[in-house]
This record gives structure tokens, C-alpha cells and sequence, in this order.
């Protein structure tokens, strides 16, 4: 009978693998792409239209239809925790913000998007 190598043992038998250590990945979202040069966004005005678009929209808060649950990076639940406890005159949730940059996100790259549907 012929001897299996030890790289045939491993393939066969799973359990008798190492297994590699997961290496710790962040994804960060995209960088927005810089304003255009004829728009003059001064601080305050950039500051006023993130809230208005992530934080304010109230769009998503109360949705009639349920969502589909997902796995999110706990290092980003947490960012969106700090940013929306900032603002204590707004109804924000994590739901609702995730929905509001989703919905930027597929506004902004529409058109690659459509490509790809």
C-alpha cells in the first residue's frame, strides 16, 4: 500500500489541519469623494449636511416592513453609537443610520451599480 504524504493527510482529515490564526481585518467605508472646487464647504456646513443626511433622516427609523438582520463590525456599532449620542434632540438609531448611509452609498454609485444588476 502506498504511504500518503503528510499534505494528503491534512486535505483528508480536516481535524489534523492548524489551523491559521484569523487575522484581524477593518474595513473602513470609503473616504467620500472631495467636494467639488466651484463648492465651498466650510466646516459647518459639511458638519450640518452629515446630520442632515445620516442622522436626522428619519426615513428608516420606523419602517413598515421588517428587515433582514446582519452582521455588523462591532468597532462600527460602536462609532455609530458615539456619533448619534451627540444629538439628543434626534430619534436616531443604529438601523436607521446604517439605512441612511446605505442609501447614499446606492445613490452616489448608481450607476455602476445598474451595471452590475
Amino acid at each position: 500500500m502506498k504511504k500518503k504524504s503528510t499534505e494528503e493527510k491534512t486535505s483528508e482529515n480536516p481535524q489534523s489541519e492548524v489551523k491559521a490564526q484569523p487575522t484581524e481585518r477593518k474595513t473602513e467605508p470609503p473616504k467620500p469623494a472631495p467636494a467639488n472646487k466651484t463648492t465651498s464647504v466650510t466646516p459647518v456646513n459639511a458638519e450640518s449636511e452629515y446630520r442632515q443626511k445620516y442622522i436626522a433622516n428619519t426615513a428608516y427609523l420606523r419602517p413598515k416592513l421588517r428587515f433582514l438582520m446582519v452582521e455588523i463590525n462591532p468597532d462600527f456599532i460602536q462609532k455609530i453609537k458615539r456619533i448619534i449620542s451627540y444629538e439628543n434632540d434626534s430619534p436616531c438609531s443604529i438601523k436607521s443610520f446604517v439605512n441612511n448611509v446605505l442609501a447614499e452609498h446606492f445613490e452616489r454609485y448608481e450607476a455602476i451599480i445598474k451595471k452590475r444588476l
